[in-house]
């Protein structure tokens, strides 16, 4: 099993393997350094006086100078004028107590809701997440899908993971392999490994799609390159090279 605090909580259920079964589990809130709620970045070199920097990248040189009231009022003011980054940023702050704010779930959610109202797709991918955990939130896993969609159909890898295990578990939705399938095909094109290996899986037993082992032993090379535990797990009980 994978650290908690990776990109989400997965629970192997791949046995003998004398039938398949998907590698799924329950989106859980991933740790700030990652790419669900992402840290704000303290390598980025950005002095406030250089041209062509916008406003967050100002306040962000102050953070990372060291001046975080600073760097927190401009985030505040820039939010409050309807900046979605800005507001993307209170809500990673105020989810993590930083900054001089103490943790406020009320106040995260409510400036991760202002910024994924205005398309911001990290911060629908994070309301997602607290939807489908019930963290700040009443836990509802067809409104968690419903953010995620608008995240997925942006381009947010783990928001199109997500969908296709929910639409494989019938989780917030009807089971549908299909839809299952549509989402992790898309999540494998931008290289998750955990999405290659599900849609493997979803070849081999030609649920959702139509059978091709063929298909399934590529993707699961793609995965297993790629480090991921489970594929090379497969390739190794099917005495193949990963």
């Amino acid at each position: 099993m994978m650290n908690r605090f990776a990109r989400f909580v997965y629970v192997t259920a791949v046995g003998g393997f004398s039938g398949w079964a998907l590698f799924m589990g329950t989106p859980a809130q991933a740790n700030l350094s990652a790419s669900p709620f992402p840290t704000i970045e303290l390598r980025q070199n950005v002095r406030p006086k250089d041209k062509g920097v916008n406003s967050n990248q100002v306040a962000l040189a102050h953070y990372n100078s060291g001046q975080r009231s600073q760097a927190l009022r401009l985030w505040e003011s820039h939010a409050e004028e309807g900046n979605p980054e800005a507001q993307f940023i209170l809500g990673v702050l105020y989810y993590r107590g930083n900054a001089g704010l103490g943790k406020d779930m009320i106040e995260s959610v409510y400036w991760y809701r202002k910024a994924a109202e205005q398309g911001h797709m990290n911060a629908q991918y994070n309301l997602g997440i607290l939807y489908a955990t019930g963290n700040g939130l009443v836990l509802d896993p067809a409104v968690a899908i419903q953010w995620w969609r608008m995240a997925a159909v942006q381009g947010h890898v783990e928001a199109q993971f997500n969908l296709g295990l929910f639409y494989s578990e019938g989780t917030g939705v009807s089971l549908d392999p299909v839809e299952a399938v549509k989402w992790w095909g898309l999540a494998a094109e931008q290289g998750l490994a955990a999405a290659q290996f599900n849609l493997g899986l979803m070849y081999m037993k030609g649920e959702g799609i139509d059978e091709n082992p063929d298909e399934a032993i590529r993707l699961w090379r793609l995965s297993a390159n790629q480090g991921f535990t489970q594929a090379i797990t497969v390739l190794k009980v099917l005495h193949l090279d990963p």
